[in-house]
């Protein structure tokens, strides 16, 4: 179950690094061609429900606290990726279709970029950890003394 948890781990982290190259694909694309919404499904249903099973495996396999917060970690922060869009909307009435976005939305949805980098270590680190629980390196043998 250990060895699951860090493959789901991998990709989770995968998934998390493929999300920068799915937004910049997006912003550099022709707009009629929409693979900017490659960028938004990927961060509303993979990385987002990934975590949870994540957390559903790690207690079944007893990975340990710290490994079950990290994952609920990532899922508060892809919410907080969504309350940025939804705060600027509010307070900027900026929306999708919007072609003249102020200043102050700019800045609040600037932070959707540092987050997502934050999602990254984070994803990062749980592999790293997981992957330590899953696939431990088997110990040194000590060389005898001649």
């Amino acid at each position: 179950m250990r060895k699951l948890f860090a493959v789901l781990a991998i990709l989770l982290t995968l998934s998390a690094i493929m999300q920068l190259y799915f937004a910049a694909m997006g912003v550099f694309s022709n707009p009629d061609d929409d693979l900017f919404a490659i960028h938004g499904f990927n961060g509303q249903y993979v990385l987002r429900y990934l975590p949870v099973l994540l957390i559903v495996v790690g207690a079944i396999a007893k990975v340990g606290r710290t490994l079950i917060w990290m994952s609920v970690w990532m899922i508060i922060g892809t919410l907080v990726q969504l309350v940025l869009f939804i705060l600027s909307g509010v307070i900027f009435g900026v929306g999708p279709d919007s072609t003249n976005v102020p200043l102050g939305a700019t800045i609040l949805l600037g932070f959707h970029g540092l987050v997502g980098f934050a999602l990254i270590a984070l994803s990062i680190e749980i592999t790293r950890r997981a992957t330590a629980l899953g696939f431990p390196r088997p110990a040194k043998q000590p060389t005898p003394a001649a």
